[in-house]
């Protein structure tokens, strides 16, 4: 059918061709393919090119369809050599990372703008071959990478010089040298990366620690994780310096066991950059936070009243205190009493506060008390995560006394919970016994608040 003999058909009750196509080309990609069956001439409209220019499989796009290699390629087949943009951040891990290579290789000589899925990190090797195939192409991907394989990605290398990393995950640092090499390229990526994952760099020195942090710090990233990182009390200079760049907005640090803080000069310091940082997330996991009383005080009283802070996780954080590893020790209770009132401040005194997580800290009821005792007095405290330890009890007259009053009370929590997570060692092991079912029952209060008529049933349940 001929674009003049199209222009004479009432393809949508007395609409003309153009109103129907600016509608069509607002559907989503998925229903713009399934529109092309209603009628021959919604086939020949749909076959103009215009309509297929741009592929929007973002999470904002309405499409509905699974990504599938299928519809990638359908779609793609009606530019027939003309596509200019590809967004596939909706696409989570419905489609292969090979499908895409193979999709940027068939349409490459035409596209000006691939932006790859979040959910994945595409290795070097794909990366630099989908830049190989769409040399006129800024591609914008998440990189799983190894430091050396990094280094020229960062650099914009050829064929690389139009990609743009906005997530980089690197692993498998193997000596001081390879950590140094790493942090000099970053700059060369300045402003491009917004999230960086670490795993496994030796940091334990303050030289090799200073350098990596100087190094993020230049390139300007705002979430920045650090995971098996070995980072020790002089590390803190480093971790300072980043702080004081102003530009990190989440820090995540799993220690695997290890300290980080001690009282000094160093934590000092480390403590005033972080009152005054702009920091939005802290997560901090296996580092040892309660082996020192006095250096855990310095650093939880630096995030009281913290502006910016919102989401505070400090799981898997218990350790040696004073000699006791509080694994079922029965002494500790003026020293998880203690830690629980530091806790207890951060939430009567940060009105930026709304998620804190302190899973597996093996507080007690000791620990839990100024906590829940404290939960009244807050108005900002949305969400309030405590999974109870392997073997780890509290007993049925502190829920019954403390934990239910407290929520009753407390009216803007949306989330509560006690469980447990998937750790295969837990897999057996249910923390609500049949004597703790005001646990549940506070779960369930603090969670009718978030169904319809939630306030009446959570005002029936007090």
């Amino acid at each position: 059918m001929s674009l003049s003999t199209l222009a004479e058909q009432p393809l949508l009750g007395c609409l003309d061709v153009e109103t129907v196509a600016r509608l069509l080309m607002g559907l989503p990609v998925d229903a713009r393919l399934r529109a092309r069956e209603v009628s021959r001439g919604w086939r020949a409209l749909l076959n103009e090119l215009r309509f297929w220019l741009v592929l929007d499989f973002s999470p904002g796009s309405g499409v509905v369809a699974r990504l599938t290699r299928a519809l990638l390629f359908a779609a793609g087949e009606r530019a027939r050599g003309h596509l200019h943009t590809l967004d596939l951040t909706g696409a989570n891990h419905s489609l292969d990372p090979e499908h895409l290579v193979q999709f940027v290789a068939a349409h490459g000589q035409s596209l000006r703008s691939v932006t790859a899925p979040r959910s994945y990190g595409l290795s070097a090797d794909r990366v630099t071959r989908l830049c190989r195939s769409a040399p006129l192409c800024t591609l914008q991907c998440c990189a799983l990478c190894d430091p050396a394989e990094a280094r020229p990605l960062l650099r914009c290398e050829d064929p690389c010089a139009l990609l743009h990393i906005f997530k980089l995950s690197v692993v498998n640092f193997d000596n001081h040298q390879v950590v140094l090499d790493f942090a000099a390229a970053l700059p060369s990526h300045s402003g491009k990366i917004k999230e960086l994952i670490v795993r496994g760099a030796p940091l334990r020195t303050g030289a090799v620690a200073g350098a990596l942090m100087g190094g993020i710090a230049e390139a300007g990233m705002s979430d920045v994780s650090f995971d098996d990182c070995h980072f020790t009390p002089a590390s803190l200079p480093g971790l300072t310096q980043l702080l004081q760049a102003g530009c990190l907005e989440t820090l995540r640090i799993n220690n695997r066991e290890r300290a980080v803080f001690e009282k000094g000069p160093d934590l000092t310091a480390f403590c005033h950059a972080l009152r005054s940082s702009t920091l939005q997330k802290l997560e901090l996991t296996y580092c040892q936070l309660w082996r020192d009383p006095v250096a855990t005080g310095e650093f939880l009283a630096a995030l009281v009243g913290h502006p910016t802070l919102r989401e505070l996780s400090l799981s898997y954080v218990v350790g040696g205190l004073s000699g006791c590893c509080w694994r079922g020790c029965a002494f500790c209770w003026p020293a998880r009493r203690a830690a629980g009132e530091q806790l207890a401040s951060l939430i009567t005194r940060d009105s930026a506060l709304q998620k804190l997580d302190l899973s597996f800290n093996r507080l007690g009821d000791a620990g839990l008390a100024p906590i829940f005792e404290a939960l009244p007095r807050s108005g900002t405290l949305k969400e309030l995560v405590y999974y109870l330890a392997h073997n780890e009890t509290i007993s049925r007259e502190f829920a019954r006394d403390v934990i239910l009053p407290a929520v009753r009370t407390n009216t803007s929590l949306r989330a509560l919970s006690f469980g447990k997570n998937n750790d295969d060692y837990l897999d057996d092991f249910d923390p609500f016994d049949m004597h703790l079912q005001e646990l549940r029952e506070a779960e369930a209060i603090v969670a009718a608040r978030t169904q319809p008529n939630g306030g009446a049933i959570a005002a029936a349940a007090a």
